[in-house]
């Protein structure tokens, strides 16, 4: 089966082991910074590998081995040893940790930071899912990282590699071991807005339309159960999530202390100008 693993290019040939699996038909990664080096006497701005002497490889293990036996440069397999055994083992990356990696650190000319595993306490930050924009998808950690002012979307490829960039996000996910968030975020604030405010206000008869009212309060909840998990990044992001929960739970019958203090929460970061300040505030007032 095809997976991620690790080889080590010694002598700084990373980038030539990389070209040459290319060149045989392997998926090959090597992560890449910018770095002010000294070249006859001149700074000169150059892009090398951000990782020293790794090259991540995606494939077989007879595949990668037939290929490393080609090169000219010499590579070895990266291994851990094995809990109670003499032997060790190849180091194999789980792909979504892989695809993540890439997805933030293949924007060379991002901020992106790199540390040792035990440079960051991960255990500090909120394990998140970014929804939009360039990292739509991707899953790390936000963290406060030492001499960065905002905070960092963390990633990593466990053991071996920490990577930070700062993230501008409408709306991320706190992830938790029962999130399942299947709902566009977009559209799903709206929809849940919608068919909320409908439940309240023009809802069918329950008793004489039954199927109907039932079928829209099961959208709601549908709704309201995707978007939970969920927090705006932004004060207007994160104040329309919170009005569309608050509507959510009005019309279900079991209004949250903790949504309403999402929203008092929401109500004081937006500004006095906001439409959406004013929306807020015509809610708040039912409590």
């Amino acid at each position: 089966m095809s997976s991620w693993y690790v080889i080590r290019a010694i002598f700084k040939k990373e980038t030539a082991v990389r070209d040459a699996l290319r060149g045989m038909g392997l998926r090959c990664y090597v992560p890449m910074h910018y770095r002010i080096e000294m070249v006859r006497g001149h700074k000169v701005r150059c892009l090398v590998p951000a990782i020293s002497d790794l090259v991540f490889v995606k494939g077989e293990v007879d595949e990668i081995n037939t290929c490393r036996q080609k090169l000219r440069e010499t590579t070895y397999w990266l291994t851990r040893p094995v809990a109670g055994q003499e032997q060790r083992e190849k180091i194999m990356v789980p792909d979504k940790a892989m695809e993540d990696f890439i997805r933030v650190t293949e924007r060379h000319e991002a901020e992106v930071t790199y540390f040792t595993p035990d440079e960051v306490v991960l255990s500090k930050g909120d394990r998140i899912r970014i929804h939009g924009g360039a990292f739509d998808g991707v899953e790390g950690v936000l963290l406060k990282v030492k001499g960065r002012r905002s905070k960092q979307l963390v990633v990593t490829i466990p053991d071996l590699a920490v990577a930070a960039v700062s993230i501008t996000p409408e709306v991320i996910e706190v992830i938790n071991e029962k999130a399942d968030v299947s709902v566009d975020v977009v559209v799903g604030v709206k929809q849940l807005t919608k068919l909320a405010s409908q439940l309240l206000s023009a809802a069918p008869d329950r008793d004489s339309q039954p199927h109907e009212y039932n079928l829209l309060h099961r959208d709601v909840e549908r709704f309201y159960q995707g978007l939970l998990p969920l927090r705006g990044y932004i004060p207007s992001a994160e104040a329309e999530l919170a009005l569309a929960l608050l509507l959510a739970e009005r019309a279900l019958g079991a209004v949250t202390d903790a949504t309403l203090h999402r929203c008092r929460e929401a109500l004081s970061r937006l500004r006095d100008t906001s439409h959406l300040k004013a929306r807020l505030l015509q809610e708040l007032s039912h409590f």
